[in-house]
């Protein structure tokens, strides 16, 4: 599987070892489909996605689990099964999407994208019960491979949040694991500088993917700057606008809302994948040359890019006009050419100053 920031596509078949590979490669599940991506963008700017995993093989319950487990376990009866999706189910969902801050699909079946035909997925649940009412109050979501899976949805009654359920069902789904003999689990994505998804953090002793490396390190000590591709990005290039500047030579670091159009558009495979990027000028034609910092490589690259008028049309233009032009290039591009590459940043501001100078090789 060849690297990619942002990829979806929808299995007709996927085994269990299939899964693991995805899994292991920083891919997911979205709905019936599976994909990856290392950037986010809401709340009017970019962020990394940080894909973590627990490796079960060193794993064991803190004393607060085993606390949370035993206390909850006197109050709640809890099971684990293949996955069932019904009105009880659906029902529960409902009160827990009016209550979210934020955006959630209508069902359950719509955001699992499961209408009770046979899934390619091997998904399984935790249902958590009420042992004197046996008021259905939690239910999880969670994909089964050969050595790993992976956490999908979790949802509880919002009137029992003092009992950490949504935590509880995925300690649970740890704990299924184990009985199992699993390897790998798989919480997603944690967003440096957004706190929502630190929850995952508290599961345990996590590993993060390096898109740098294609491996999997520890998590704890890094930090948000020297991991999230999406942070070093942005430091690169204002190192960039910064050496330039003091050559008299303004240029500013433009986000790009565009660049995750990968996932919604599988006929085109050169779209410009960053969120960042300096716009150094424009051919006869008014197509882009810009400057952008791949974390995969750790390289700078001088790109020529071109418009991509008809395909914009599957962005909405109310939603684009948001982005003002001094911040933001909010028109969709694509990739034609590499210009140049450079490693080193006194050798990218050299060749801005003074032209490409010879083609790359590259």
């Amino acid at each position: 599987m060849s690297f990619s920031y942002a990829e979806k596509h929808t299995p007709f078949v996927l085994s269990p070892e299939s899964l693991d590979q995805h899994l292991a490669a920083a891919w997911y599940r979205m709905g019936s489909s599976i994909f990856t991506t290392h950037f986010l963008f809401f709340n009017g700017r970019p962020y990394s996605a940080i894909w973590i995993r627990l490796d079960l093989r060193s794993f064991t319950f803190s004393k607060s689990q085993r606390k949370l487990l035993r206390r909850n376990g006197q109050l709640f009866s809890t099971r684990v099964g293949p996955r069932v999706i019904d009105a009880e189910r659906e029902a529960l969902y409902e009160a827990y999407a009016d209550d979210f801050d934020g955006r959630l699909s209508a069902t359950i079946s719509d955001s699992l994208e499961d209408y009770g035909e046979e899934s390619v997925f091997n998904t399984h649940e935790v249902t958590v019960r009420d042992r004197v009412s046996k008021e259905l109050v939690a239910t999880s979501y969670f994909d089964i491979g050969d050595n790993s899976a992976a956490s999908i949805l979790g949802i509880y009654r919002p009137l029992l949040k003092q009992f950490s359920l949504g935590y509880y069902t995925m300690l649970l789904e740890i704990e299924s694991c184990l009985e199992r003999g699993l390897r790998y689990y798989y919480p997603g994505y944690v967003v440096p500088g957004y706190r929502r998804f630190d929850y995952k953090l508290r599961l345990g002793n996590s590993q993060y993917f390096d898109i740098r490396t294609s491996a999997w390190l520890p998590y704890a000590g890094n930090t948000d700057e020297s991991i999230g591709p999406t942070e070093r990005q942005l430091s690169a290039l204002s190192g960039v606008v910064a050496l330039l500047k003091e050559h008299s030579v303004e240029r500013r670091v433009l986000t790009y809302p565009l660049f995750e159009a990968d996932l919604y558009d599988a006929w085109n495979d050169d779209y410009l994948p960053y969120p960042y990027f300096v716009f150094l000028g424009a051919d006869p034609s008014g197509n882009p040359v810009v400057l952008v910092f791949d974390p995969k490589s750790d390289s700078y690259q001088i790109l020529h890019c071109a418009h991509m008028v008809q395909p914009q049309l599957l962005f909405n233009a109310g939603y684009l006009s948001n982005f003002a032009e001094d911040d933001f290039y909010a028109q969709l591009l694509s990739v034609k050419s590499l210009l140049y590459r450079a490693g080193a940043v006194g050798e990218v501001v050299d060749v801005i100053l003074h032209g490409l100078g010879r083609d790359s090789s590259d």
